[in-house]
């Protein structure tokens, strides 16, 4: 390995990346490239360590030369995430086509202690739960595990099935009563999105929890 290709590996593995083939496919590059990057089989250029620093949160100059910026940020950055898809009340769709067509990357928070492959973005379509997260929100997800204990008033992504193979994913609240009754809560400013929901099997659909909200950011 080069020094270049150390330092590479050093700043993937610090953004939470467990193996090269994970980081490049969240960044959506060609996975034996960067291997070969990382590995020190191929160089790297400069147009290449300018897109890797940015998604590792590091510099340029620090992969290629060892250089450190003369003033480090005191603010600790977090993993950039993906957005695979999107949250959306009243649109029933295959799920194959509610997470087609998005690509966007964030920066995810530092403090998450997670594998990379459990932590994703979901973009914020329409009014469903827009008296907390309005429209273009995109939120930062963990996926959920069947079982796992949940806070009251935890936001919560939702999947919603039909016999049809159709789906809704949606953000909600969880809510659990003092019957153990689990339900799911809608902050929504439009009536026909406010109804609860309750989780399992209800009028032949199934509503079941796939990924718990823990942050969320917003791009003007």
């Amino acid at each position: 390995m080069t020094d270049s290709s150390k330092r590479l590996k050093a700043a993937r593995e610090k953004a939470g990346y467990a193996s090269a083939k994970e980081a490049a496919e969240a960044m959506g590059i060609s996975v034996p490239t960067y291997i070969q990057h990382e590995n020190g089989i191929r160089n790297y250029p400069a147009s290449r360590a300018q897109r890797y620093a940015k998604f590792f949160r590091t510099t340029p100059e620090f992969l290629l030369y060892n250089r450190l910026p003369k003033q480090a940020s005191s603010v600790e950055l977090g993993p950039q995430l993906l957005v695979i898809g999107k949250v959306e009340a009243g649109v029933w769709q295959l799920q194959a086509d509610i997470n087609k067509g998005f690509g966007q990357t964030f920066t995810g928070r530092p403090d998450i202690n997670a594998p990379m492959k459990e932590r994703f973005g979901l973009k914020v379509v329409g009014s469903g739960m827009d008296l907390v997260f309005p429209e273009g929100t995109i939120l930062e997800c963990l996926t959920y595990t069947q079982g796992q204990s949940l806070k009251q008033g935890q936001p919560v992504i939702i999947r919603r099935s039909m016999a049809d193979g159709t789906c809704e994913q949606t953000v909600k609240e969880y809510f659990k009563d003092g019957e153990g009754i689990e339900w799911l809560l809608a902050k929504s400013s439009h009536p026909a999105f406010q109804a609860p929901l309750r989780l399992g099997r209800e009028h032949g659909e199934e509503i079941e929890i796939t990924a718990i909200v823990v942050a969320s950011t917003r791009f003007w």
